[in-house]
């Protein structure tokens, strides 16, 4: 049964929803032409001696093609039996989406993409110490530390029992 996507993005954790809420307007403001790209990336010129203090910011959340190959790389190594059609021309299987995404791209902008490379290099690196390592050696390198856990998740369903154990409700019957 598929949630419904407002259902969905109120389940998502308020960091992460504020989050993925910036970088996607931050996207269509530069695709729609509100925003220039040049006014997104990093200069420390111009943040210190001009005081553009919001740059940093923006930066951060505009990380664009880089970002969605990295995360493209990671799903389609964690769902390798899915079965994709990619424009009604090819059927293939996950692990190959992020390769026929960057064929397109390079076809589409005769240009090599090397932020789309770096995502799936970083993705790949991501995968191999999340997935790969701890099965072959038992280590978690990349384990996020329990502060940022819970900033990012909230209220866990363990706390909540916890509370409830700790305050049973009361019986006016």
């Amino acid at each position: 049964m598929a949630i419904p996507v407002e259902e969905w993005y109120y389940e998502v954790p308020f960091i992460t929803r504020t989050y993925v809420t910036a970088a996607v307007l931050t996207s269509l403001a530069v695709q729609v032409g509100l925003v220039n790209p040049f006014q997104l990336y990093f200069n420390f010129d111009k943040i210190f001696y001009d005081r553009q203090l919001l740059s940093p910011l923006s930066n951060m959340l505009f990380l664009g093609s880089p970002l969605a190959f990295t995360l493209v790389y990671i799903w389609s190594r964690r769902n390798p039996f899915i079965r994709l059609n990619f424009v009604g021309l090819f059927v293939f299987s996950a692990p190959f989406l992020p390769w026929v995404l960057l064929g397109f791209s390079l076809l589409l902008n005769n240009v090599f993409p090397v932020g789309d490379v770096m995502g799936i290099v970083v993705g790949h690196v991501y995968y191999f110490f999340e997935d790969v390592w701890p099965n072959e050696r038992g280590r978690r390198w990349l384990k996020t530390p329990q502060l940022i856990v819970r900033m990012f998740e909230g209220v866990q369903v363990d706390q909540l029992e916890n509370e409830a154990a700790a305050n049973p409700p009361t019986n006016n019957t």
